[in-house]
C-alpha cells in the first residue's frame, strides 16, 4: 500500500523564479553567478562608512626596484657615411664600460645604462630613418657619441623614421 501522506513535490508553477532561472539556465544564470559559494571569502560589511583593512601581506624586500629613467634630451649629426647620436650624460667617461649595453638592429637601436647615478638610463629607438650595417662608440667625459654606420650613402632628414 503507498503512504499518501508523502510530502508533494512543488510542480514547476511552484518554484520560484530564482531556482526556476538557476534550473533552465544553469551556470549561465544570473542568479548562479550571484549566489554563496564556498570556494570565495566572504566579508561582511560592519556598517561603518570609513574604510577598513580587509588583510595585510608582505612586499617582497629581497628584490629591489630598479629605477629607469628615459634618455630623450640628446642630438645627432648627418654625415655622408654615419649619423652620429650625442648623449651628454655628465661623468660618462669615468662610468663603467660593462654597464653601458647598446642592442641594434638594422632598423632599431636600443641604449641601455645602468647603475648612472643610480639609476638606469634607457634610449629606444624603434624605427631608425634607414638601415644601419654597423655601430661605433665613442666615450668623452660627459658625453657618449654613438655613430651609426649607414647602409645606404644617402641624406638622413630625421633619426626616427616617424619623425
Amino acid at each position: 500500500m503507498e503512504n499518501t501522506a508523502a510530502e508533494p513535490t512543488p510542480s514547476t508553477d511552484e518554484i520560484s523564479a530564482l531556482h526556476s532561472n538557476i534550473k533552465t539556465k544553469g551556470r549561465n544564470s544570473y542568479y548562479y553567478a550571484h549566489k554563496k559559494r564556498e570556494d570565495v571569502e566572504i566579508h561582511e560589511w560592519d556598517g561603518k562608512v570609513a574604510p577598513r583593512l580587509l588583510k595585510t601581506q608582505s612586499l617582497a624586500a629581497s628584490q629591489p626596484t630598479e629605477v629607469t629613467e628615459a634618455i630623450t634630451n640628446y642630438a645627432w649629426a648627418d654625415g655622408k657615411k654615419r649619423v652620429s647620436v650625442y648623449l651628454k650624460l655628465p661623468g660618462i667617461g669615468a662610468h663603467k664600460e660593462e654597464d653601458t649595453h647598446i642592442d641594434w638592429t638594422a632598423t632599431s637601436l636600443t641604449v641601455k645604462i645602468t647603475n648612472y647615478e643610480g639609476k638606469t638610463r634607457l634610449l629606444v629607438m624603434s624605427k631608425l630613418y634607414d638601415e644601419i650595417s654597423d655601430i661605433i662608440t665613442k666615450r668623452k667625459e660627459d658625453q657618449l657619441v654613438l655613430q651609426l654606420v649607414k647602409a645606404k650613402e644617402f641624406s638622413w632628414v630625421s633619426l626616427k623614421k616617424d619623425a
